[in-house]
């Protein structure tokens, strides 16, 4: 879950940490050029000066008609062993979609999180799920609902996440990221044995969305993103 809160700069669940055309159909026509000839008696030929300009009708002798527009236009055929072009994919067409995080890809992302930072102490457990939607035309809402046991130094943060952010994306063939991103409907609180504490940073950072900028693979019902954080990298799985 990889979300931008109201700091600016955190990832969800990996960089939920810190992260995380046209079918050029070619048709050329080709003219058809009809020459026409008489073939006449030698007597029944004009008789013109080595100067003078035949002018001729259509099918006089050396005079070559205009193509007939009205001809048919032949498609042409590629050379042998030639490539046919083919249609300018859009590499980032098959990000769009809704796909959702569940709760084993949830917990798969914070296992490497845990693994990540291990030497800092805490580690966090997950329950829940999230939703990323992303459009054609290059926009996303990020939509956790989750909450997190955070440990730290023998204490446990519960951490609660829900509303979205949502923002603007750019994509290549293997790598997505964030334009602006507004987290105004993204909520995160956080408590220590039911008393309300400041989530800090870390919470605010694990809840930022995964698209932020991430390397990713996507097929017609995965996409996988992989993240860095600390040092490490964390894997978002979400399925459609």
């Amino acid at each position: 879950m990889d979300g931008r809160t109201d700091d600016g700069g955190r990832t969800y669940c990996g960089d939920m940490i810190r992260r995380a055309a046209p079918v050029a159909a070619l048709a050329c026509a080709l003219a058809l050029t009809l020459g026409l000839s008489a073939c006449v008696p030698e007597s029944a030929r004009p008789q013109t000066s080595a100067s003078a300009t035949p002018t001729g009708t259509s099918g006089a002798v050396g005079v070559t008609p205009s193509p007939d527009a009205s001809a048919p236009s032949v498609p042409s055929t590629p050379a042998p062993g030639a490539t046919p072009t083919g249609p300018a994919v859009d590499p980032a067409a098959c990000l769009a979609g809704t796909w959702t995080m569940d709760q084993a890809a949830l917990e798969r992302f914070f296992t490497d999180v845990n693994t990540a930072m291990a030497g800092t102490g805490a580690t966090f457990a997950p329950t829940g799920s999230a939703t990323l939607t992303l459009t054609p035309t290059g926009g996303f809402t990020w939509s956790p609902a989750a909450s997190i046991d955070a440990a730290v130094a023998g204490t446990t943060v519960l951490i609660s996440v829900g509303g979205s952010a949502q923002g603007v994306f750019t994509a290549t063939s293997d790598r997505i990221s964030t334009g602006s991103t507004s987290t105004d409907g993204l909520t995160v609180t956080a408590t220590i044995n039911g008393s309300a504490t400041d989530p800090g940073p870390i919470a605010r950072q694990i809840v930022e969305p995964p698209v932020t900028d991430a390397s990713y693979t996507c097929t017609s019902d995965t996409l996988t993103l992989v993240s860095a954080i600390s040092g490490g990298t964390a894997t978002s799985v979400l399925h459609r």
